[in-house]
């Protein structure tokens, strides 16, 4: 059986987790810890097949500590088990060496398959993630498709901005304005103003 230790700073997250595990032939629970200094002070101890993280841990958050796990005892998978589904979070996880990013609103079945894709050496990542995940890749090919002007344009649209005090503002003609709003709902697959805005917030263009 693989030794298993778990990080959490909630009791009762960790015994539900305990009743996870309680019947599996092929995990069990070696070591309970409630924050990331506690993570490394076992490890010097004992070393573990796996850690499941909480990110947002005291001292040391998860992030951190999959990274000096990675680099004292790189026999240890690391899965992240959190509450966090930001893009920011997930892509620290792609960088990272964890092997598995898994949202704790998820099934018990989730966490013990991202345990066996880790154990075959294979990343996991939960499902409703994957499409997070997707949608951003979309998003930042679409971003990429922007000329500066455009940009430049989005972001007048975004504060508010008619085609005449973009025009005004850029010393463009509004037909030259006008022009690039169509390239630009093309490019965005957007079709209206509103759906430009909207891009504008998620994107941080204003």
């Amino acid at each position: 059986m693989k030794k298993v230790l778990i990080a959490d700073d909630h009791q009762i997250f960790l015994a539900g987790l305990r009743m996870i595990f309680a019947d599996n032939k092929d995990f069990f629970i070696a070591k309970e810890v409630n924050n990331g200094q506690e993570v490394l002070d076992a490890f010097r101890k004992e070393v573990f097949d796996f850690a499941i993280l909480d990110i947002n841990m005291p001292i040391f958050n998860g992030i951190v500590v999959c990274k000096k796990l990675a680099e004292k005892y790189p026999t240890c998978k690391v899965i992240f088990l959190t509450m966090y589904s930001d893009l920011k979070f997930v892509n620290e996880f792609t960088k990272s060496n964890a092997y598995g990013y898994v949202l704790k609103n998820a099934g018990k079945a989730e966490l013990l398959k991202a345990l066996v894709y880790a154990n075959k050496g294979e990343k996991y990542m939960s499902s409703e993630l994957k499409y997070t995940t997707h949608k951003a890749e979309l998003d930042s090919s679409k971003y990429q498709a922007l000329t500066k002007r455009e940009m430049e344009i989005i972001g007048l649209l975004a504060k508010g901005k008619s085609s005449q005090q973009i025009a005004e503002d850029l010393c463009l003609s509004v037909f030259t304005v006008n022009t690039h709003r169509k390239n630009i709902l093309h490019k965005l697959q957007l079709k209206n103003a509103a759906g430009i805005v909207k891009f504008a917030l998620e994107n941080n263009m204003i």
